[in-house]
């Protein structure tokens, strides 16, 4: 439903005929049921909430209900072209409540796919003059897209916001490239404070150009610089984060010297719970192996996996750094990367739980069934998806197999696409449930970066 001009005072209510019953309704009543609709019709979170807009716009006393209901104008989405006075009249109605700011640039918000047309950045000065008054209210900042030279000047200008500034409500922050285009011989502080900051999300050169405030952190992803980042950088940040639980690195954000450095162990994570290493990093080994100790790191992810990403750890490792590791993540990324997953099996026996995306059935057959040792010994949860007629007939005889083998499984767990075809096996797999969840899709969705895509069969 479109709405009309965003200022324009209209009242369809008022005149010579009868008000409608609704009218008689006290402003709480009324103002309970819109935020209903409003919780219920806007929860796409990088969607424009179009249903203020309309509130305000059904007559005087509805009108009145949405202005003074200013959490409803709080989350604003920008795309180009700028709206300007769309994101005005938005930070206007929001008065002093904490703001869910979002920036996309050359990509749909819903489904972070590329745009085939890119609109033009013009008036991004204005559009900066007319957020950085308000930038201290930010809850959530994202400033995402696809940047190539042309458009990579935006991030650092409109990231130039935040410098100094206190940021007592930001929980997230995130920008998918980097903070600065190039280094800079000295560092600034990207906030002068932020208390409740959570999760962080930014390109590598912002660990050497910022100073990041990181105790509070529990949620950190770090996407490539232009040189790497040296392991005694990264220390740094890790040692800093007191609180990390979850980590992500992308692409080749360690250096390229890390490949030729000897590998002591050096990093100490005491409460990461996941760690994942994603898109084009060629130094997963070299990670794995500078990790002294994680003693509660329960799940590792691994997307996309490639033939020789484990291939030096298995050779190194002489002991086991992850006592409570029990899942796994991986998705090959293609028919010739599957010998790693036999290696995942050597480097990390003690695995419960597995979660396989882009399952190849081929390869699939030859790897968990036609081994004389199978894969996982201790395993007892499978995820899948993407499994069409053919495959269903595999992972039976997988099931079964496991059976055989003193080694059965508990659950197959699938996205409901696949159930159709594996539920005319289940009645055979005795004790072993098959249940239709998708465990592979919210991994796919949490991440901020094109490495998403590796999640899909």
């Amino acid at each position: 439903m479109d709405a009309p001009d965003l200022e324009s005072d209209v009242d369809i209510c008022v005149g010579n005929t009868t008000d409608p019953p609704i009218a008689s309704v006290p402003p709480d009543v009324l103002g309970y049921i819109l935020n209903f609709v409003y919780q219920n019709s806007d929860i796409n979170e990088n969607k424009h909430p179009n249903s203020p807009i309309v509130f305000s716009h059904v007559c005087r006393f509805w009108r009145s209900i949405a202005l003074d209901n200013s959490l409803w104008w709080t989350r604003i989405i920008v795309t180009p072209p700028w709206k300007l006075d769309e994101v005005g009249t938005f930070l206007a109605r929001s008065k002093e409540c904490p703001l869910d700011l979002r920036i996309f640039v050359d990509i749909n918000p819903t489904t972070f796919k590329p745009l085939t047309r890119c609109a033009p950045l013009d008036n991004y000065e204005n559009l900066r003059n007319l957020i950085s008054p308000h930038i201290h209210r930010c809850r959530t900042f994202r400033l995402q897209g696809c940047f190539d030279k042309p458009t990579q000047f935006l991030i650092p200008y409109l990231s130039e916001s935040f410098c100094g500034v206190y940021m007592p409500y930001l929980e997230q922050f995130i920008v998918d490239e980097r903070l600065e285009i190039e280094p800079k011989l000295y560092q600034r502080k990207l906030f002068s404070s932020a208390p409740l900051l959570q999760d962080l999300r930014i390109g590598g050169s912002g660990l050497r150009n910022c100073i990041l405030l990181l105790n509070a952190v529990t949620k950190l992803h770090i996407t490539t610089a232009v040189e790497g980042v040296s392991s005694v950088q990264l220390n740094a940040v890790f040692n800093a984060c007191t609180s990390l639980t979850e980590l992500a690195l992308y692409d080749n954000i360690l250096s390229p010297e890390l490949e030729e450095s000897p590998l002591s162990p050096l990093f100490v994570f005491p409460s990461l719970l996941t760690l994942q290493l994603l898109a084009y990093i060629t130094t997963v080994s070299e990670f794995l192996l500078l990790i002294s100790s994680a003693p509660k790191l329960r799940r590792l992810v691994l997307v996309p996996l490639y033939e020789h990403d484990l291939i030096l750890f298995e050779q190194m490792t002489p002991r086991n750094n992850f006592p409570s590791l029990t899942s796994l993540v991986l998705s090959p990324i293609d028919d010739v990367c599957w010998e790693a997953i036999a290696l995942a099996s050597m480097c990390f026996p003690a695995i419960t739980h597995l979660i396989l995306a882009n399952g190849y059935r081929d390869e699939f057959k030859r790897y968990f069934l036609e081994r004389t040792t199978p894969l996982f010994p201790c395993l007892l949860d499978l995820a899948l998806n993407d499994v069409n007629h053919a495959f269903g007939g595999v992972v039976n005889d997988f099931v079964i197999f496991r059976r055989s083998e003193k080694v059965p499984l508990q659950t197959v767990f699938v996205d409901e696409a696949s159930m159709r075809h594996l539920s005319q096996y289940s009645h055979l797999w005795g004790d072993t449930k098959l249940i239709g969840h998708d465990l592979i899709g919210p991994l796919r969705e949490d991440l901020t970066h094109c490495v998403r895509n590796r999640f899909r069969g």
